[in-house]
């Protein structure tokens, strides 16, 4: 693995993590290359990046989500799961209430697919945000997630997670 990182989305000190209660999500991330480029989803809507994924269903195993996310917000089938790269844990508050704080454990994984695209299956967020599949360089990617970051401009949730990811990957894979 080469990354392991935790990430607080909003003010660390606004998070209880010792006596608030955990709302948990696990989620898996497919990081997909193809020569020098790689798979992500543009978010049209915030002109941002992110790595095809998402939350696992109850009893879903970590593949079974990783093939389903994918084809959903992508449009690709996976035909090969590879190592998992990197874990990023996000804490963050809680829409529940102040008794609550949200943690989120993302899983990535390289991942192979078969290059014929299918038809998206987005979900309404993801369609509001605009979602588009894409090969695109990587540090393209980085560069746009920083700016946007840097701009702060209207950005969604995981946008810090996924710069934080696209970096560790560029300093392990790309020359």
């Amino acid at each position: 693995m080469i990354f392991n990182e935790t990430h607080y989305r909003s003010d660390e000190t606004k998070i209880d993590l010792k006596n608030g209660n955990e709302i948990l999500r696990l989620a898996v991330r497919a990081v997909i290359f193809n020569e020098d480029k790689i798979l992500m989803a543009h978010l049209r809507k915030t002109d941002e990046y992110k790595f095809p994924g998402g939350g696992r269903k109850e009893n879903e195993t970590a593949e079974e989500a990783l093939k389903r996310e994918v084809l959903e917000e992508v449009g690709y089938n996976v035909i090969e799961i590879g190592e998992k790269i990197g874990i990023i844990t996000e804490y963050d508050t809680a829409k529940e209430g102040n008794e609550y704080y949200f943690k989120m454990i993302s899983e990535y994984y390289i991942a192979k697919v078969d290059y014929v695209q299918l038809e998206q299956n987005l979900e309404e967020n993801e369609k509001e945000l605009l979602f588009e599949p894409c090969w695109v360089d990587i540090k393209e990617a980085y560069n746009t997630n920083k700016q946007r970051i840097n701009e702060r401009k209207e950005k969604t949730p995981g946008i810090s997670r996924e710069k934080i990811a696209l970096e560790k990957i560029i300093e392990r894979y790309i020359k």
